[in-house]
């Protein structure tokens, strides 16, 4: 099924499914969620989440539920009719992260006034924009022009709080974690590669945060070329998968130790390539892979 060119590249995971609830089509954000066409919806809910499905289906109306998809993840799906009385379309916002940043929040034991302010703020910002974006969702089922971009830019600021709200707490912890303190320095040269910039800026500044010196990149081609000038100088490396610029990095350098960032495991077998789980990525993980990979390598940092 070939969608519109705006569905497509909209930031928010499209589901378009036939009569039998089979999935017929899917965006490219839908597509990196690990939706797939050829799925039975119905076969992929949970059972809670089936029931209100096929109760707002039969209904033909606009409504929404939670839940995993293949048990994978946690996402909330906004269902509405199209203009075709048998096809169903479902807008599917990823909830992983949001949920990991609840549950790091619950770890707090004594969080301060301060905190809990900027937390209620950042929440508060983010809950603003998300229903901004329902609303529109809502109102139509076409995406082009200003309302397009309308939708990206409310995203952008999503993102922006999300980010925000993800250091706040990682200061907030720092002091209680086992690799508190900063564990990186200035002369640790980190290279960050990922198609997403929400996520690049993340990670990005998850490393700044420990005094680590970062270069960031979302297409593999400026980072090769960067690699190829810079690689004697580059101390670890994150990809979000395994491909031609982590082949490269690995002939390049004897000593560059890479981080893969990804849902699978790569195929690379090497002693310097280390992963991790990216959908969700878990901060707290990721930094103690960090300074794990960068002990091995050079031992402890001082």
């Amino acid at each position: 099924m070939t969608l519109t060119d705006e569905v497509f590249t909209t930031p928010v995971a499209y589901i378009l499914l036939d009569a039998t609830y089979l999935v017929i089509g899917i965006n490219q954000k839908a597509a990196d969620a690990d939706f797939r066409v050829g799925d039975r919806l119905t076969d992929c809910l949970e059972e809670d989440a089936k029931s209100s499905f096929l109760q707002l289906a039969d209904a033909s109306g606009k409504g929404t539920f939670e839940s995993s998809y293949n048990q994978k993840g946690r996402f909330e799906f906004h269902v509405s009719p199209t203009a075709e009385a048998t096809r169903t379309q479902l807008w599917a916002f990823d909830l992983s992260e949001l949920r990991l940043i609840q549950s790091q929040l619950q770890q707090l034991k004594k969080p301060e006034r301060k905190f809990l302010h900027q937390m209620g703020n950042l929440v508060s910002s983010t809950i603003g924009y998300v229903e901004l974006v329902e609303l529109m969702l809502d109102e139509s089922t076409v995406l082009s022009g200003e309302r397009l971009v309308a939708i990206k830019r409310y995203q952008g600021e999503i993102g922006t709080s999300l980010r925000k709200t993800e250091n706040i707490i990682q200061n907030e912890k720092r002091g209680a974690m086992p690799y508190s303190g900063n564990f990186g320095s200035s002369t640790q040269h980190v290279l960050v590669v990922h198609p997403d910039p929400t996520r690049v800026e993340l990670l990005a500044e998850l490393l700044r945060s420990q005094q680590y010196k970062v270069t960031t990149f979302s297409d593999t081609e400026a980072a090769t070329k960067f690699a190829r000038l810079n690689g004697e100088f580059l101390n670890l490396a994150i990809l979000s998968e395994s491909n031609k610029l982590a082949d490269y990095l690995l002939k390049a350098s004897d000593t560059l130790q890479l981080l893969i960032c990804a849902s699978e495991k790569p195929e690379i077998e090497n002693s310097r390539v280390s992963t991790i789980t990216d959908k969700p990525l878990d901060m707290n993980e990721f930094l103690s892979k960090v300074q794990e990979i960068r002990s091995e390598a050079n031992g402890p940092e001082h």
